[in-house]
């Protein structure tokens, strides 16, 4: 038993030695620049540019790329600002869009459809890789891109930029890709504006449930916002369906509304018209920018469902007790042509 011990323990420490050995080797050779691990090493960096650094930024910031490619972006990164500050922002929508696909799904059949249209798209560019001899990185890089997009993490990714941003739930994807990372993180709303315009639908409209409706708007809605004077005749081309029961200014906090109250069965539905300032936005400073191109923007605050649009100067609300889904469809039609209205008036007589 002595005997095996010895000869155990000799074997430990022999392989102990060589492990240290092997790594001492390899620190040397990565510290030596004449090295061939450290010249690899170089000339992978150098060939890292910042065409492929965003091809490979998404597969990077998943965890899939090889351990010496890592080592490519990261130096890439550290040299260039630019992609610095995309690497960043990339982080900060994978953040946005895994908290929406923590909270969505989509169906088996949307779910299939956008299957079949990232292969169509990944056989389209392999075969526009195969054409560009002269092009044969670049191909290389694309295609790997490609075929990232058909693993499931690049799906749910795929899945929460279709469904949105942060709070956002829905977005014209169209017109969306004319903003930035950046303008969209600009465009998300305060928490404070949802729960004033949900305590605004809670607390007020609840009083106008049997009211007969107002024979015309009163005199403070225009006193508030002239391009509201006729808020109530713009709003009837989408509110069928809808019986309008008060029209007036509500305020609550800080925060004043144009608001017009409306039932729906024997449900309540707001329409509300604010100013778009520094304090209904979530980064606390105003845009120069106009929100149209974001689109519908959806909520849910304490069983309170709320859709938003943005214009330059205003943010139109539609709250009720539907649900998520149905009060979109419904602020789609009530406010849209409002919001229509609104732009008009703040493009042609600058209210």
């Amino acid at each position: 038993m002595r005997i095996e011990n010895r000869g155990s323990q000799c074997i430990t420490r022999s392989s102990i030695f060589d492990l240290r050995s092997s790594i001492f080797y390899l620190r040397s050779s990565i510290l030596d620049p004449r090295s061939s691990v450290a010249l690899w090493l170089y000339s992978s960096v150098a060939r890292m540019d910042c065409q492929n650094f965003k091809e490979l930024l998404d597969s990077y910031l998943c965890g899939e790329l090889a351990v010496e490619t890592n080592h490519a972006v990261l130096c890439h990164a550290e040299r260039c600002c630019v992609c610095r500050g995309e690497m960043a922002a990339r982080r900060r929508l994978r953040a946005s869009l895994r908290s929406v696909c923590s909270k969505e799904k989509m169906s088996d059949r949307a779910m299939e459809s956008l299957r079949a249209r990232i292969r169509s798209e990944a056989e389209a560019g392999a075969g526009a890789a195969r054409t560009g001899a002269g092009k044969w990185r670049r191909g290389w890089f694309a295609s790997l891109f490609k075929i990232w997009l058909l693993t499931p993490a690049a799906v749910a990714l795929l899945l929460g930029a279709a469904l949105g941003l942060y709070h956002l739930r829905r977005v014209e994807s169209d017109d969306a890709r004319l903003l930035t990372p950046v303008q969209i993180e600009a465009l998300e709303l305060s928490g404070s504006l949802m729960a004033d315009s949900a305590s605004s639908h809670r607390n007020c409209a609840a009083h106008f449930v049997n009211a007969a409706g107002p024979a015309e708007m009163p005199d403070s809605l225009r006193e508030y916002d002239p391009a509201c004077a006729r808020l109530d005749k713009v709003a009837a081309e989408g509110a069928g369906g809808l019986s309008l029961r008060a029209a007036h200014v509500c305020e609550f906090g800080d925060r004043k509304f144009a608001h017009l109250v409306y039932t729906r069965g024997g449900g309540l539905v707001s329409l509300l018209v604010t100013v778009r300032d520094r304090r209904a936005l979530k980064s606390g400073a105003p845009t120069p920018f106009s929100g149209m191109s974001l689109g519908l923007q959806r909520f849910t605050l304490d069983h309170v469902a709320l859709g938003a649009y943005q214009t330059l100067k205003r943010i139109v609300l539609v709250a009720s007790d539907l649900s998520e889904d149905e009060n979109a469809a419904l602020t789609e039609r009530l406010a849209r042509p409002v919001v229509e209205h609104l732009r008009r008036a703040e493009a042609g007589a600058g209210l």
